[in-house]
């Protein structure tokens, strides 16, 4: 009968047997270690990195000419601001506003706030949400383009809200890193667009209004307000309002 074997005696595998290899385990670990590390690696690469510096208070401002063209900028404000919370505080680096007056004496309420980077948890909050906060009911939201000079149309929306003392026509956009979504779900699908590419985009939004219950004549008096006030800005400051120089 032979002789059994060092790696199994009555049936049953020696502790050798049983113990893998200094070797096996090194080729092992050495396998999953890479393994993670590839996979690690993967992650980075495609997590969405900054693009968009932050810029001071006075840097901001300035891009913002405070007088132009007819108009010039009046030291009070009838404007309704987003609600004061720390979300709010998180939503917005810097928000701009100003009351801005032609020579006939009609004027444009202006507002316009920045963050340089958002992310999913913190996002633009659009007007209709800040009116209706503020006791207005919405009476009107509907997308339009709006045409601000040669190739240059920018998807926006127009806001009709009515309070117990005045009607407001609001003209407004979003600008999502290159993108100019006209609703909240557009919005997402911008940011989740940028977060592909491979980039966290900054968000502006840009509100103009007027007291008067015209929607057609209010639209039409902000748009040649929009038109001036980019004539007279910096390639810097066209770059923020709707991302070309």
């Amino acid at each position: 009968m032979p002789a059994e074997s060092e790696s199994m005696r009555d049936g049953v595998p020696s502790a050798a047997a049983q113990t893998p290899s200094k070797l096996t385990l090194s080729r092992r670990h050495l396998v999953m270690g890479g393994a993670l590390l590839a996979v690690s690696g993967l992650a980075l690469a495609r997590e969405p990195k900054r693009r968009y510096p932050d810029l001071s208070a006075k840097q901001f401002e300035t891009l913002f000419p405070a007088t132009f063209g007819g108009w010039r900028t009046l030291p009070v404000s009838e404007l309704v601001m987003p609600p004061e919370s720390d979300l709010a505080n998180k939503l917005y680096q810097h928000i701009l506003t100003r009351t801005y007056v032609n020579e006939a004496g009609t004027g444009v309420m202006f507002l316009v706030a920045y963050n340089s980077m958002q992310i999913n948890n913190v996002q633009l909050h659009r007007p209709e949400v800040c009116y209706y906060a503020g006791g207005f009911s919405i009476d009107i939201s509907r997308p339009l383009v709006l045409p601000l000079g040669p190739g240059l149309d920018i998807p926006a929306r127009t806001v009709l809200a009515s309070g117990d003392s005045r009607k407001e026509n609001i003209l407004y956009w979003t600008r999502i890193g290159d993108e100019f979504p006209q609703s909240q779900v557009q919005q997402r699908i911008a940011m989740t667009k940028a977060n592909i590419e491979g980039y966290l985009p900054d968000g502006l939004l840009l509100r103009m209004s007027v007291i008067n219950p015209d929607n057609s004549r209010s639209v039409a008096l902000m748009s040649a307000f929009m038109k001036d006030m980019l004539a007279h800005s910096t390639p810097a400051g066209r770059r923020m309002i709707v991302g070309v120089a």
